[in-house]
């Protein structure tokens, strides 16, 4: 009986040529220099975070003004990079005198005070009546000046009194909560800028990529 040898097999190639290896790296390098910036970015952008404490801010003083009964502000210094939220009442008012009727817990009282209130003897004098004008809330964030990251600045406010880069500021909310149409561009060191949209009547503000104006 005849034995017929198996034919044989092609040799197994093992391994990567140099050519491979340097595509496949070529190919990585370029992915992950797209992804690791993008990455980075999603996780903790400065120039996001803060448009959404200045929409916040604007959304706490409308609801304030609602609630008290009393036109409110976010007074924005455009060229130190600042801003605070401010209300419209007497000085004794500012600060949680006699008078107010507001919520304890809306204007930053302390048990205390609502404590040293209760023990006071009632005053029968007549109440020295005093103007009204723009003081800081009694909140211990929102009514000091915050000010935004060395890398981050105001380009300007678009109002309707036009496009302003330079100044103080004023975004009015009144009783009613109602206040005017503006758009507020933030930038950060790279020109990269974001426009809070602040829409009138409406209680919303919106965040979007871009210039304020076209």
């Amino acid at each position: 009986m005849t034995h017929t040898s198996p034919l044989p097999h092609p040799a197994r190639r093992s391994g990567f040529t140099l050519i491979e290896i340097v595509a496949v790296v070529a190919i990585l390098a370029m992915a992950f220099g797209i992804a690791i910036p993008r990455l980075g970015r999603s996780n903790f952008d400065p120039l996001k975070e803060e448009a959404e404490n200045i929409a916040q801010s604007l959304r706490f003083a409308r609801q304030r003004a609602v609630m008290t009964g009393v036109p409110h502000r976010l007074l924005i210094d455009l060229e130190e990079g600042g801003y605070r939220i401010e209300w419209y009442v007497t000085e004794e008012r500012s600060f949680g005198g006699s008078g107010s009727n507001d919520f304890a817990g809306l204007l930053g009282a302390t048990a205390d005070q609502d404590e040293d209130d209760a023990t006071r003897p009632p005053n029968f004098s007549p109440r020295r009546q005093t103007e009204r004008s723009y003081h800081p809330i009694p909140h211990t964030n929102m009514g000091q000046f915050r000010w935004l990251d060395d890398e981050l600045y105001f380009v300007g406010i678009e109002g309707s009194t036009g496009w302003i880069e330079g100044g103080d500021y004023s975004i009015v909310f009144f009783e009613d909560g109602t206040t005017e149409p503006l758009l507020l561009e933030l930038a950060d060191a790279e020109d990269h800028s974001l426009t809070l949209e602040l829409e009138a009547i409406l209680d919303r503000v919106r965040t979007r990529e871009g210039h304020a104006r076209s």
